[in-house]
């Protein structure tokens, strides 16, 4: 007698909350902040206006085994990528909408979770072919010819992509320090600097408070107070960006906040009230990723580099094992001690022959080298 065949089944909303969650908190309790509705709501109530989010949870014999994010995004390359070399071929390949597996807002587990023990082969095909099936149902605007995957996690992932046409993409990595279980402070993180980089970033701090600065949490309030401050000093950064395929607003940064409560902490940076800078920190298990971050480009104080050690002392804080500074600016990361992490992007054209030319014109993408600093010092011989 043969076996009745399994059944996966999928259920599809726009918004996180249209599912079942407790099937979809069950499933992502141990993943991280970006796929956990606290955050994934604070994007819907602030939805930049060139995305279009979708959620589904994946069943097998009516039992979830994934949870997966999906956006519509429509990229329109001249503005979403920088005119610098190598650049201009993305930027015309982007100029279209695209479906992406994960959050172009995000990094790190974006996209998929999957259940304990679950296939994972059946479930990357499954989720593949979704992407697939939305592509040939969303025609009201236009064709949706390129699709994304962002941050598969195991080699057993990639080889699901390649064998569905995905190829992968270069991409930043994600900058991440190592806590050590003897931080109990920033200055325990400073001790253990090598001379010139505890000086550096002592310096850092000294310049701050000579210019009248503060350094300090933010409230909710504030927050709200500051809103249009904090969409334009995020402006001023996103402008800068060389791949900027979201505008996300002051408002969003309001959101996150008093979704997350304890687990999002702002640092702003103030002199005489007004907010120059701010930077925010999320708690995810027992990593702080430091997440989005602006300031004010015309002030002659290392605002930025400051906002750098607040993700450190924040982490630190929390009692985290680990520190996300994100994928920009690899270089001041790599003084502060990071080192880089987890990268991933993988592309698909709809047509076969165009697939190819996806995969010639990302090659031109520039390759991320993160150079190697000495930053801590090294440990004191033993004596026998």
């Amino acid at each position: 007698m043969t076996k009745p065949k399994r059944s996966v089944q999928l259920a599809l909303a726009e918004r996180v909350n249209h599912l079942d969650t407790e099937a979809w908190d069950a499933l992502t309790v141990k993943a991280g902040v970006f796929m956990q509705r606290p955050f994934l709501t604070a994007i819907e109530a602030a939805t930049p206006e060139n995305l279009s989010p979708r959620y589904a949870l994946m069943y097998l014999d009516e039992a979830p085994i994934a949870a997966l994010q999906l956006q519509l995004v429509r990229v329109e390359g001249r503005s979403a990528v920088a005119k610098k070399k190598g650049f201009s071929g993305m930027a015309q390949l982007l100029d279209e909408r695209a479906w992406v597996l994960g959050n172009l807002a995000a990094w790190g587990e974006t996209g998929l979770v999957i259940a304990d023990g679950a296939d994972r082969a059946l479930v990357w095909k499954e989720a593949l072919a979704l992407i697939d099936r939305l592509r040939r149902f969303e025609k009201a605007e236009g064709s949706v010819n390129v699709s994304f995957v962002k941050d598969a996690a195991t080699e057993d992932d990639d080889a699901a992509l390649r064998k569905q046409g995905y190829q992968r993409v270069p991409s930043g990595p994600d900058m991440l320090l190592t806590v050590d279980a003897g931080w109990r402070s920033l200055d325990g993180y400073l001790a253990c600097l090598a001379s010139k980089r505890r000086r550096a970033v002592k310096k850092t701090s000294e310049a701050i408070a000579a210019a009248g600065y503060e350094v300090r949490p933010l409230t909710l309030e504030e927050l709200e107070a500051n809103r249009a401050r904090v969409d334009a000093l995020y402006g001023q950064v996103w402008a800068a960006a060389d791949v900027r395929p979201l505008r996300l607003s002051g408002r969003f940064f309001v959101e996150l906040q008093r979704r997350l409560g304890a687990d999002c902490v702002t640092t702003g940076i103030l002199r005489d009230g007004r907010l120059d800078g701010f930077g925010v920190c999320l708690r995810s298990g027992d990593a702080c990723v430091g997440y989005y971050l602006g300031y004010d480009k015309s002030v002659d104080a290392p605002l930025y580099l400051r906002l750098l050690t607040s993700i450190i002392e924040q982490g630190i804080a929390w009692g985290c094992a680990s520190i996300s500074m994100g994928r920009t600016a690899e270089e001041p990361k790599t003084r502060l001690g990071a080192t880089p992490g987890a990268r991933g992007l993988w592309a698909k054209h709809r047509t076969p022959p165009l697939n190819w030319a996806v995969g010639a014109i990302l090659g031109t993408l520039p390759a991320h080298e993160v150079e190697a600093h000495q930053v801590f010092r090294q440990a004191e011989p033993r004596s026998s």
